[in-house]
């Protein structure tokens, strides 16, 4: 189904975006309102249950992590015998 844009700033702004980031123009109108649709959920739940849902998806990608040790935290900061 066609869609009819007849704002010239929109239409300006959607051939702007369109060219820097590489993508179609039907591409940056989908993620435009994925994301004001995402925005709009945000504000319907309570900040508690926002929390709580990012934590347990945070959770889940570190499923199976471990805490490095002592000698790997203090490598990956760049410490040696004689400091940083």
């Amino acid at each position: 189904m066609p869609l009819t844009i007849k704002n010239e700033e929109v239409e300006r702004l959607v051939r702007e975006l369109s060219a820097e980031g590489k993508v179609t123009k039907t591409e940056l109108v989908r993620r435009a309102l994925l994301l004001l649709k995402r925005q709009e959920r945000r504000t319907e739940r309570p900040r508690s249950e926002r929390v709580r849902v990012f934590l347990d998806e945070v959770a889940s990608l570190l499923e199976g992590a471990r805490m490095p040790s002592k000698p790997e935290r203090e490598a990956i900061l760049g410490y040696g015998e004689e400091g940083v």
